[in-house]
């Protein structure tokens, strides 16, 4: 393969995107405790329709690189890649499973962390990295499969996505959907290039000229703002009607969440094309984009220890503001010291 130049745009989307899953995760404390009709859920319900479109954008990146590239070596892809997340999620996993059932309990019955981890119930947020691995695992396939579509036929696949990814999921997901449909919705086979590996495959089509140029970046946001808001006030109006906090049109294949990732795709890498830094600037802004694997995976023990050793949890202030800056700290926390454990050999492969 070429050497190319590193495409600052992807780092952008990496950086923020890890942010926006900080930003959700936040968003969710006491989503359940509170009722929808107040004005501390209704702006949770806000934040949480702004960092939805994380996962998704976080899988786009991985797809355009990987299936942009001249060939996928096998033995690179299993060794390097694979391998190296399989390690990185059991450690991960381990470290979950002895954090939350306390260090005294694991060590005195071990046979609690290996159910933990190897258990039907691991780590919630660490299933990112299971679905990474599989995607890795298919990618061979995938890389044959975009590079032999013509236009004709990437309308197809973005139709397919549609009916079968978005549209089924948005619907099956909303409450007030009679069970009869529910059930014929189930009688379709669940297919994974309709799932997260059509989000692996958009990554490589959006990072074309031809697809990257096809709208504004003034349309492009109006598209954005215009889903976000519909989206916030739809699954509010859902939860007064059905008395109940739902999340009901933020599956990662609903259609908002889906368009709201697109866009967002397509905004930063076309508003940053060409972007450049000094490099003294680029050397950090790359220290912290590289970080934010390990951001991800510990960020959810930060926020465990803010709550538990300083008491920090944002439903106690004005959630308005708690929310993002709560997110921030987490964030930027966590980014410090994966960049110092970055530095650290041995410790760097496996964090």
């Amino acid at each position: 393969m070429k050497k190319t130049q590193r495409e600052l745009q992807l780092d952008i989307l990496r950086i923020m995107s890890c942010y926006l899953v900080i930003l959700v995760h936040t968003a969710m404390e006491g989503w359940y405790s509170i009722s929808p009709r107040t004005y501390t859920w209704t702006v949770l319900n806000f934040y949480d329709t702004l960092g939805r479109p994380s996962l998704p954008i976080f899988i786009m990146i991985s797809g355009s690189l990987f299936l942009r590239k001249e060939k996928i070596d096998l033995k690179k892809l299993w060794v390097k890649n694979i391998l190296h997340l399989a390690v990185i999620y059991i450690v991960w996993a381990v470290f979950y499973a002895i954090m939350n059932n306390g260090v005294k309990k694991a060590i005195a019955d071990p046979k609690i962390v290996w159910e933990t981890v190897f258990g039907p119930n691991p780590q919630y947020h660490l299933w990112y990295l299971r679905t990474l691995i599989n995607l890795y695992a298919i990618s061979p396939l995938l890389w044959l499969l975009v590079h032999s579509m013509n236009k004709k036929s990437f309308h197809y696949f973005l139709i397919i996505f549609f009916i079968f990814g978005l549209l089924k999921t948005t619907v099956y997901e909303l409450p007030f959907i009679p069970g009869w449909l529910h059930e014929q919705i189930n009688l379709f086979v669940e297919m994974d290039l309709v799932g997260f590996s059509a989000y692996f495959m958009l990554g490589y089509f959006l990072s074309l000229p031809e697809y990257t140029e096809m709208y504004s970046i003034k349309k492009l946001s109006i598209i954005y703002i215009i889903t976000m808001l519909a989206a916030a006030f739809l699954n509010q109006l859902i939860a007064w009607v059905d008395n109940w906090p739902t999340q009901a049109l933020y599956n990662n294949f609903s259609i908002p969440v889906a368009i709201e990732a697109i866009c967002l795709f397509l905004i930063i890498r076309k508003k940053f094309a060409g972007f450049d830094l000094s490099p003294r600037k680029k050397k950090w802004f790359l220290m912290l984009s590289e970080s934010t694997l390990f951001v991800y995976l510990v960020h959810m023990f930060v926020i465990q220890r803010l709550q538990i050793y300083f008491n920090l949890y944002t439903t106690n202030y004005n959630v308005l503001i708690s929310v993002p800056l709560f997110a921030l700290l987490v964030f930027c926390i966590s980014a410090v010291a994966g960049m110092i454990l970055e530095r650290i050999p041995i410790l760097n492969k496996i964090l």
